[in-house]
């Protein structure tokens, strides 16, 4: 096992913040069944607040087929957050992960938000704080990407986590994608980076960024949609030109634009604010 120790000061002051990183791998069995496990934790410790973000992957023969990403906090007040995410290996359709499945107890409270436009990757975004924890909390984005490669799909994902203390965060990245190892097997290639000291104001930007791609494709998406939908059609006669409806068009046009995008959730950001 390999421990790292760290002390990182932070703006808000008070108690300062320890890090502690552990790599721990499991082998037994290997030369019997060829099984392994390779696990990583990450732990904050804060005053009476814990937290620890663990990645371990599985594999057989040398060869990673299924990654854990479990993320816990504890206030020390009777009060958590769980938050757990599987990540396998098929062997049709490359990566697979299901939507971080979540558990929260006493005052942290949560809101998620998904966001699938094609072309751009599937994303989902997990905030979380603690009502009583001076300003504590978490964002957990993922991210999902398919590409076809000669008729084969394949998913590749990434993952980030944020524990938010006041104006800043410790911020660990996550890049899972498929690997060829040799013989034509194929297996998970995990990396991770972190965790690295930002600012809040750059994560809230980071998300703000992903929010105006994806309104920027639905609008781009609705405005064909409705022009498809238009060709061949003859709109009425508008009161405002007396021609051919063109102003009456524009309007529909218009309206049918405004009422799909204002379906969109609302900012994220707004609740960092």
């Amino acid at each position: 096992m390999q421990r790292n120790k760290s002390v990182v000061r932070l703006k808000s002051g008070g108690s300062p913040l320890e890090i502690n990183t552990q790599m721990q791998k499991s082998r037994e069995g290997e030369t019997e069944t060829g099984e392994f496990s390779v696990g990583m934790c990450i732990t904050y410790s804060l005053g009476k607040t814990l937290v620890s973000l663990s990645i371990t992957e599985e594999g057989f023969a040398g060869r990673v087929n299924l990654v854990h990403i479990d993320i816990s906090e504890d206030s020390g007040k009777d009060s958590s957050a769980n938050l757990n995410l599987r990540v396998t290996k098929n062997e049709r359709y490359g990566i697979l992960c299901n939507y971080m499945n979540t558990k929260f107890v006493g005052s942290y409270d949560s809101f998620k938000e998904n966001y699938c436009v094609p072309p751009l990757p599937d994303r989902e975004v997990i905030r979380y704080f603690c009502r009583d924890g001076g300003g504590s909390g978490g964002c957990f984005t993922l991210e999902k990407k398919k590409s076809d490669d000669d008729g084969v799909v394949t998913e590749r994902m990434k993952a980030t986590h944020d524990f938010v203390v006041g104006e800043e965060t410790m911020h660990v990245k996550i890049r899972i994608r498929i690997r060829n190892g040799g013989g034509g097997r194929e297996g998970l290639d995990v990396e991770v980076e972190g965790p690295v000291k930002l600012t809040r104001d750059y994560m809230n930007h980071v998300v703000s960024r992903m929010e105006r791609k994806v309104k920027s494709e639905m609008e781009a998406s609705t405005v064909a949609l409705v022009r498809n939908a238009a060709v061949g059609q003859r709109w009425p006669k508008g009161s405002n030109d007396g021609e051919d409806g063109g102003d009456d068009s524009r309007m529909h046009m218009q309206w049918l634009i405004t009422q799909r995008t204002d379906r969109r959730p609302i900012s994220s950001t707004a609740y960092l604010a």
